[in-house]
């Protein structure tokens, strides 16, 4: 799993959302997608609506992005072998919402379609 995009930013403000009406920007992140070598075949997965669900949270708990993560991509197998230093379900934390926002929590929904926590 590494291929994710950003499907709710919570935290841009309004300002954000019209001087970057598309998303996709740090600003505004609804769209974004990752890491940076995402393959072309994994955007238009991602963009029909394929991957799991994820949210990522603050240290306060608060709901700062949801998205999606593809369970098999086609990225390179640099990524995969750990070129990044990170392990791929923790990769829309690590890649994005971390170094942009300070999220410290991704969770993922569980069979029972509850949300749960990897960290």
């Amino acid at each position: 799993m590494t291929a994710w995009i950003i499907t709710k930013d919570k935290i841009a403000d309004d300002r954000d959302k019209v001087e970057h009406p598309e998303g996709q920007c740090n600003a505004y992140a609804k769209g974004l997608m990752g890491p940076s070598n995402i393959s072309e075949d994994d955007q238009r997965r991602l963009r029909a609506g394929e991957g799991r669900p994820f949210r990522l949270k603050d240290d306060d708990g608060i709901l700062y992005y949801e998205g999606r993560i593809l369970e098999r991509s086609s990225i390179t197998d640099e990524y995969e072998s750990g070129f990044w230093g990170q392990d791929s379900e923790l990769a829309p934390l690590e890649n994005f919402g971390g170094p942009n926002a300070g999220c410290v929590q991704i969770e993922y929904k569980n069979k029972d379609g509850k949300w749960e926590g990897l960290l």
